[in-house]
């Protein structure tokens, strides 16, 4: 392992604490509300009567507003997790410092990010006041979700462009387009919170360019004092070339460690293409019952995590802790395949997804030596997205992610 070059300064957290705290408990929000969905814990009312249906009985005017009053409650943590992550979207994009916004960025942010949500109530009123539509209940909640998501996708659509134009008119065109996007597909029955996760998508990836550039001017700082260099140019800087930079130090890198990578994550798509080949001939026939083919599938995390491990060079330090997650893996999958019963199945959920939650906190704590309280949240998101996003895709994602893992150590360079 090489160590730092002498009077590096250590690398700042690439997302303010606020935002991050911001942005978990949108997160932990809107997992309470898919809970609550999941278990039906606020059952809607026929307003048509117990045994009522649609064009042969009338509508029964207190059943109709007990359901909409229900209906609100049950999208309330999305509208409370839309706002939080739009505040947290505000705030990452008001920073100061090098990588603050540029007057026309931030002018054409704040003004599409306002028109876009006049637009979108309008929409919804023309929507509401006109034919009727199958959009379903719109009322006070639903608009200031749509219009705040609508305005984050306009706003982050202006952002995202602007380290490539800088006319005003440009980012007006680009907000126009974010918005024009997002509303029509959250009338189509897209989830706003949905759109929410894209714009913060492009909030972090804006914020990542920013700090590289941050990185390159300090390097440029450093190499004009030290060598007495002018005009080095940083990418992403308009009017600067890029130029040859002064590599970084990285850690050992090894043709072991690049083939286990690569065979790991192989491993990790075959096992979850294989799992749905097998798993739809056996439903077809009868031969796998709910849960089954989950068991199967989700067998591609075992491969995955020690790839991850791998990739963030920490797996020599974690066997054990490698091994145990995965033997938890292993035996929950064993135990949905062998009793896919309703006691069994919930518990072998939660144990893989309590065994992934403890093994990303300790990646987190060893690979970037993080702090108990951003381990403690990485480990709540994980066990939130293994059951409310892997679950409900069939471990789809996990291929996916599979896949761009591989590529990541495709691409990166041996380095002895």
């Amino acid at each position: 392992m090489t160590d730092p070059t002498p009077g590096a300064t250590p690398r700042q957290p690439l997302l303010p604490t606020p935002v991050v705290v911001l942005w978990f408990l949108a997160l932990l929000s809107w997992a309470s509300g898919r809970v609550i969905g999941a278990l039906n814990l606020l059952p809607l009312p026929n307003p048509y009567g117990p045994l009522g249906e649609p064009g042969r009985d009338t509508v029964d005017e207190a059943l109709l507003a007990e359901l909409q009053r229900i209906a609100a409650l049950q999208s309330l943590p999305t509208t409370i997790a839309v706002i939080l992550a739009a505040v947290g979207l505000g705030m990452l994009y008001n920073r100061r410092g090098s990588d603050r916004l540029s007057r026309p960025a931030a002018a054409a942010a704040v003004v599409m990010a306002i028109a876009s949500a006049l637009a979108a109530v309008g929409v919804l009123t023309l929507l509401t006041i006109g034919p009727a539509r199958p959009i379903g209940i719109i009322d006070l909640q639903v608009g200031v979700v749509v219009a705040v998501a609508t305005a984050a996708a306009s706003a982050s659509a202006v952002v995202l462009i602007r380290p490539y134009v800088d006319p005003m008119v440009a980012h007006v065109w680009a907000g126009i387009a974010g918005a024009g996007i997002a509303l029509p597909f959250m009338v189509a029955g897209i989830s706003p919170a949905l759109v929410m996760a894209g714009a913060v998508g492009v909030g972090i990836l804006d914020r990542a360019r920013g700090a590289r550039t941050e990185r390159e001017l300090a390097e440029r700082a450093q190499r004009e004092v030290e060598q007495g260099e002018r005009g080095i140019g940083v990418r992403g800087l308009p009017g600067l070339p890029p130029v040859v930079r002064t590599p970084r130090p990285r850690l050992p890198w090894s043709p072991g460690e690049r083939r286990a990578s690569l065979w790991l994550g192989l491993g990790a798509v075959l096992i979850v293409a294989l799992a749905w080949a097998a798993g739809t001939t056996a439903a077809e026939v009868g031969l796998l019952r709910a849960g089954q083919g989950f068991a199967l599938a989700s067998l591609g995390a075992v491969p995955l995590l020690v790839q991850a491990a791998v990739l963030l060079r920490v797996a020599s330090g974690m066997r054990e802790a490698l091994a145990v997650a995965s033997g938890f893996l292993v035996a929950a999958s064993a135990a949905m395949l062998t009793a896919p019963v309703d006691p069994v199945v919930p518990i072998a959920l939660l144990v893989q997804a309590v065994a992934l939650a403890v093994v990303a906190a300790l990646i987190a704590r060893r690979s970037r030596d993080a702090r108990t309280g951003t381990a403690v949240m990485l480990a709540v998101t994980t066990a939130v997205v293994w059951l409310l996003v892997v679950l409900p895709s069939g471990a789809l994602v996990l291929a996916f992610a599979a896949v761009v893992t591989t590529l990541i150590a495709g691409r990166r360079k041996v380095h002895p």
